[in-house]
């Protein structure tokens, strides 16, 4: 019989091209995309042995036992390919072939067939060669033949019920393509059998290559345009898979330290480029390592072993530690940096990603920032995931975060008409949770601005209740002067008729001296609609007097560190309250609780007291049977 191979021949030189093109860039490392690395490869190597068998057939004076060999290696490459096709949708649905058995329904009769084909020299149950006279040969099959498409047909067909079955846990896509890949396979096969002259099998499994190269295999969907590095889809991809493979996973997770402000001083084009030279700077460390961009300037690296983990991490921080070359500028770039092994620990991307975006936030940054994953540091971390998680119900329902007034005792009136107001949060499973642990929470889940915009609300509802208020000083998170909240603020205060000069907002030094160009920008905006600022904290952070000066704070609030009897402190405290005095800025000092420290602020020229000593943050109608008492 004469074989017609020429479509083999096209087929072969496209996959040569697929095969360039996919093997030259990185992939994605998770099994389905090994999995069509290996087809491609095996495809390669079916068409070949197809046409190479078909030309030995029609050549003289080849050996019985090269032709043998061939045709075995083309027919066990069939079988390989069907199940291969299996495996990448049992890997595709979250299921392993290292760990479950289920794999037997194809891998036996699979396995069995294959036998059959590398021993048919001995039995020649498969197929058999003839001899013609000019020397040529005949290959012609035998009983246990059809066996290849009894196989190859049950593996396509297990494919396509599990593809069916468990279609929810594949993307449309993946689904489509599936069926696409089936029924062109089947197809090549159905004309294969009626038409043996014409070598079709290659070119099916050429369209399917194609076809999936160019949707849910193409590694360049899993690539960030701006670092070039992996992106946020392919981790949690990645994380989601990995759950199935039992082995010690090396990361390193670095994050950018302002990178909002860098991308506001230099532009859109030099945070990108930043971003671009960041995940070079790693990929030359490191060309082994997978780098994910997770968020804006996150980036997630996952390393072979211990050994390179460490050669990483040191290479980091000495690389940073230095200016580094951001289009043909140095700058100093700062960046938060921990790692960790983990051996499935975590269930799937969303715990992992909050596991990245918590230690972030509580890490000083200060020492070896390698975190070990005990039961201690799970504990917390799974704490702040159901703090996250109780904020986020509390913001819907509006129930479980409550305000409490603390009052403010005016020194020289000798009253109580100035009070902050402070956020609580009340859960039937965690209990009573404070401030100081889930204001971190929400700042880091990105909470942060409807909790203010809670707080905002009740106060200015609270101070319409309460018209003998004269000041209520308000805690605002620093990530509102990122979202222009000036308008917002001013139609709660409207909604409310609520004299804006009542509301005091407390912007701590740190923040102040952190982000002052954002700062300034925020309190000019509400400061001419009459709305008064406090720096709180003086005192416990940078001591930026400068800072102070230049930005129109109406208040300043004492930190309570300085009540301590040290004669540095004092001298400190009386300078700080000189200062004030000679601005013509009111003084408060927080945090006194006892007799000794009332007298000490007192004699000091403070001209408000907030503390335990007169009372603890108060709900509303408490407050109200306080003042009646004062």
């Amino acid at each position: 019989m004469h074989y017609n191979y020429y479509f083999e021949l096209c087929s072969l030189v496209f996959l040569v091209l697929i095969a360039v093109a996919y093997y030259t860039r990185k992939k994605f490392p998770i099994p389905i995309f090994r999995i069509f690395g290996v087809c491609i490869g095996v495809v390669i190597v079916n068409v070949s042995c197809n046409i190479a068998a078909s030309v030995m057939l029609e050549t003289p004076g080849i050996s019985i036992g090269a032709h043998e060999f061939i045709n075995e290696f083309y027919y066990f490459t069939q079988i390989f390919l069907s199940y291969l096709l299996f495996g990448y949708v049992f890997y595709g649905i979250g299921k392993s072939f290292k760990y479950s058995p289920i794999y037997l329904l194809t891998a036996g009769p699979s396995l069995v067939t294959t036998f059959i084909i590398f021993s048919n020299s001995g039995h020649h149950l498969f197929f058999n060669l003839v001899e013609n006279a000019n020397g040529t040969f005949n290959v012609v099959h035998e009983s246990a033949f059809y066996l290849i498409y009894v196989v190859s047909g049950l593996n396509i067909l297990s494919t396509l019920i599990y593809s069916i079955y468990f279609r929810k846990k594949l993307t449309r896509k993946a689904v489509v393509v599936l069926f696409s890949v089936v029924l062109l396979v089947s197809a090549g096969m159905i004309i294969q059998f009626w038409l043996p002259q014409y070598l079709l099998a290659g070119l099916t499994y050429t369209l399917s290559m194609i076809i999936a190269i160019i949707t849910v295999n193409d590694p360049d969907e899993k690539v960030d345009r701006i670092s070039m590095a992996f992106n946020n889809d392919a981790f949690v991809e990645y994380i989601n898979n990995q759950r199935y493979e039992w082995q010690r996973k090396y990361y390193v997770i670095f994050e950018i330290e302002s990178f909002g402000m860098f991308n506001k001083m230099f532009g859109h084009l030099e945070a990108n480029q930043l971003l671009f030279t960041v995940r070079k700077i790693v990929e030359d460390i490191n060309k082994r390592a997978f780098i994910f961009k997770t968020k804006s300037a996150r980036f997630v690296i996952l390393l072979r072993n211990e050994e390179d983990q460490i050669q990483m991490v040191k290479a980091i921080k000495k690389k940073f530690s230095e200016p580094i070359m951001v289009n043909d500028n140095y700058v100093n770039v700062s960046i938060h940096l921990f790692y960790f092994v983990n051996e499935n620990v975590f269930v799937n991307s969303d715990t992992y990603n909050e596991f990245i975006a918590r230690t972030l936030a509580i890490l000083n940054f200060k020492d070896n920032n390698y975190i070990n994953l005990d039961s201690g540091f799970l504990g917390r971390i799974n704490r702040d995931r159901k703090i996250k998680d109780i904020l986020e119900g509390c913001l819907k329902t509006k129930s479980g975060l409550y305000m409490v007034y603390q009052p403010i005792y005016d020194v020289k009136k000798k009253t109580f008409n100035h009070f902050e107001a402070l956020i609580r949060l009340a859960n039937t499973e965690l209990g009573y949770v404070g401030p100081a642990e889930f204001i971190p929470v929400a700042e880091s889940a990105g909470l942060a601005n409807e909790i203010d915009n809670f707080v905002f609300e009740e106060t200015c509802a609270f101070l319409s209740r309460n018209p003998n208020v004269e000041i209520l000083e308000i805690n605002i998170s620093c990530a509102e002067f990122f979202n222009n909240p000036s308008s917002r603020f001013i139609k709660v205060i409207e909604k409310y008729k609520v004299d804006p000069r009542r509301i005091c907002l407390e912007i701590t030094e740190t923040v102040a001296v952190r982000y002052p160009e954002k700062t300034q920008e925020f309190m000019s905006d509400l400061g001419k609609y009459g709305v008064q600022f406090a720096m709180d904290d003086f005192g416990s952070g940078y001591s930026n007097v400068a800072r102070f000066i230049t930005l129109p704070f109406s208040i300043a609030k004492l930190d309570k560190s300085l009540l301590q009897e040290s004669e540095r402190i004092q001298i400190f405290l009386d300078s700080a309250i000189s200062l004030f005095k000679n601005l013509n800025i009111p003084i408060v000092i927080e945090g006194v609780e006892n007799k000794k420290q009332l007298d000490l602020s007192i004699s000091k020229g403070i001209d408000y007291i907030q503390g335990y000593y007169f009372s603890k943050p108060l709900g509303e109608d408490l407050l109200k049977d306080f003042l009646k008492k004062n």
